[in-house]
């Protein structure tokens, strides 16, 4: 019995503890996730050694946090928003995000870091926390600001580019550990990529099927949440089992199920399930501060490695804050920001948080020696100055507005230069049969490569492996096959005809 006890009544401890520390750091006008990774530093080994990073339950509770974090996070975005977003400001997202981590990158190889940790470190500071901006931008009735709305498509776009960041460093992780090996790495991204389209689509179009069912036959929106965990933690699997991480699948499950209908609803159950898990994914990592896997024990840096990592986290924090200020400040312009909407869209892609806890996370057990004791301490210190730089800058919008007035800003675009897209039928219905052709592609490639993956369950049936894995294809594979040969003969009745 007493077995049974103990693992509940460290759950207890944990949720207990965090949330008074949460609370605490939220009265002080600060974000709970301090708490949270605070909170974990001491129950670690560095003080209480009430928990170890090694814990089975501490890591299978911080899985599971990550898992519900990124599968909210997909389905949070809808693929009508990412295109809506990206037609506006994708450009903008993509030379704040370069212009970050290309500083970033070079300053730590600079400082004679390795290679691998200086890419590591550049894509922790890549992406802001949806999380807390969001939740900023709620409390503060910031929803009708167009430097707010911006901020969030950047981040809606830096959290897309931020899980391919994830699978390449795990790719790189686990191919590092065998041995380096480029083609191998190429190879998996190139199955990241197909495994991401099959994912999408088998999961969108299973999923309105049973939308539709479940609603005939008059069952709750409970029901379709539990239908849709499930189906998240299979795709999860199925990518776990690719060479991948797990998180993508969860991510790209999630931004499937946000095209039905019910995705919204989907969303709203799982809000409670996602904090209650995140509080062990941010305790988690607590515990790893300070902590040498290799050595497996608390090794205190001396205090001139302190100060120098105290220092490396400064230097990066202003790589940050200069980074998302210059860029919306010199290329606003472009995309229809004034010099106002600039400021508030800088300060607001300032703090740091969740996906740079992922990616610390994913690269502290391959990175050796000084490198691994730092990685942890200087993720929380990354989190905790840009947090605490946050608030503060917000309330001084017009110093930071006077001080950013000094670099000149790209001029505005000439209207009549604005390039229209093609709009002709035929061009249009080879966009749609060139699209679907490589799902059927995507998906008939993951159906091979899980065939040969998945194991023999035994079943005294001869070529059921075969027929299985073929008939799934078939299923999944027959509607966009369909799509792609009306698009053609469409082309060829246009071609020939010149009308339908």
């Amino acid at each position: 019995m007493a077995v049974e006890v103990i693992p509940l009544t460290t759950v207890g401890v944990i949720v207990i503890i965090s949330l008074f520390g949460g609370l605490f750091f939220k009265k002080m006008r600060q974000n709970e996730v301090i708490g949270f990774i605070l909170a974990g530093f001491l129950l670690g080994p560095f003080f209480l050694n009430f928990l170890h990073p090694e814990d089975a339950l501490i890591g299978g509770f911080s899985q599971l946090g990550l898992f519900f974090l990124l599968f909210y996070l997909g389905i949070e975005l809808s693929w009508k928003e990412f295109i809506s977003a990206g037609s506006a400001v994708f450009g903008l997202a993509i030379i704040d995000l370069l212009l970050i981590m290309g500083i970033s990158f070079s300053v730590m190889l600079m400082l004679g870091y390795s290679l691998f940790f200086s890419l590591a470190v550049a894509a922790m500071l890549g992406n802001t926390s949806t999380a807390i901006v969001a939740k900023f931008i709620f409390d503060r009735n910031l929803g009708q600001s167009n430097g707010a709305r911006v901020s969030l498509s950047i981040n809606v776009l830096q959290d897309f580019l931020g899980i391919m960041l994830l699978v390449f460093l795990s790719s790189i992780a686990s191919t590092t550990k065998k041995g380096f090996n480029t083609w191998e790495i190429v190879g998996t991204a190139i199955t990241a990529l197909v495994f991401a389209v099959s994912a999408f689509y088998a999961v969108n179009y299973l999923s309105k099927i049973v939308e539709r069912w479940m609603k005939d036959e008059g069952f709750g929106f409970n029901k379709l949440t539990l239908y849709a965990l499930g189906v998240v933690l299979i795709v999860a699997t199925l990518g776990q089992m690719l060479g991948l991480s797990e998180s993508l699948g969860a991510y790209f499950g999630g931004f499937a199920l946000s095209e039905t209908k019910s995705g919204k609803k989907i969303k709203k159950d799982l809000v409670f399930i996602m904090d209650f898990f995140l509080v062990f994914f941010f305790v988690a990592f607590g515990t790893t501060i300070m902590y040498d896997p290799a050595l497996q024990k608390v090794v205190l840096p001396t205090l001139g490695d302190f100060v120098m990592t105290s220092g490396l986290a400064l230097l990066l924090s202003f790589i940050v804050i200069f980074g998302h200020s210059f860029s919306t400040r010199v290329f606003g312009t472009l995309f229809g920001l004034s010099a106002e909407d600039a400021t508030v869209s800088a300060i607001l892609l300032f703090p740091l948080g969740e996906f740079l806890v992922v990616i610390a996370t994913a690269v502290a057990g391959i990175l050796v020696g000084a490198e691994a004791r730092i990685v942890s301490l200087l993720g929380f210190l990354l989190i905790l100055i840009t947090l605490v730089m946050f608030q503060p800058a917000f309330e001084l919008q017009g110093l930071h507005q006077k001080i950013m007035s000094y670099i000149p800003r790209l001029p505005e675009p000439r209207k009549n230069t604005v390039i229209k897209p093609h709009t002709t039928y035929t061009l249009q219905q080879a966009k749609d049969m060139a699209l679907n052709l490589f799902i059927v592609l995507c998906l008939a490639w993951v159906a091979v490569v899980i065939y040969l993956t998945l194991p023999d369950f035994g079943v005294p049936i001869k070529y059921s492996r075969e027929i299985t894995a073929f008939a799934a294809f078939l299923f999944f594979a027959s509607y966009p096959f369909y799509r792609a040969l009306r698009a053609f003969k469409r082309i060829v009745r246009q071609t020939a005809y010149g009308a339908l």
